[in-house]
């Protein structure tokens, strides 16, 4: 009887270390379950958020897209007002070319230099001298810009003063 009260014994102990195995695997299991459920709700917030944000970011870039497009618009139709009023322009500027000789400009750079306002030398200086021809006419076309008329074109439109910088 000793021999089976030893078994008794061995297998009640064996039974309470397995409890206790079992028990201790059980908590381990229960905490990583719950580690992962903590993880998948921070998960679920963090897109649910992220979501949010991405909805609002595509109204604003909607909003903007259509704000742009109207004023794309606009300003396109700004822009071929501009084209149609260059075109006429360019028009009026080749019909007054072929009704006035070249030689009317030619006579007007030489009263310019008959006044005084630039030397003879100066004169031939730039003629000789491409770039710095360039750089006047540049200046003396952005002293006339804004006004409806030009120093070549007296007989049609009343001549506008230099200005000597």
């Amino acid at each position: 009887m000793r021999p089976v009260l030893v078994l008794l014994v061995s297998t009640a102990w064996t039974m309470t270390a397995a409890q206790y195995y079992y028990q201790g695997l059980m908590d381990y299991l229960e905490n990583r379950l719950l580690a992962i459920e903590d993880r998948m709700q921070l998960w679920h917030d963090q897109s649910h958020r992220y979501h949010t944000e991405l909805q609002d970011f595509k109204k604003l870039t909607a909003e903007a897209v259509d704000g742009l497009s109207s004023e794309h618009g606009s300003l396109f139709k700004d822009l071929e007002g501009a084209a149609v009023r260059v075109d006429r322009v360019e028009r009026e500027m080749d019909y007054v070319e072929a009704q006035t000789s070249p030689r009317a400009c030619a006579r007007q750079a030489e009263k310019v230099v008959e006044q005084g306002v630039w030397g003879l030398e100066e004169s031939r200086g730039e003629e000789e001298e491409g770039d710095d021809w360039e750089e006047l006419h540049s200046r003396v076309s952005g002293e006339l810009q804004g006004k409806t008329h030009f120093n070549c074109f007296s007989s049609f439109m009343p001549q506008p003063t230099l200005e000597v910088r």
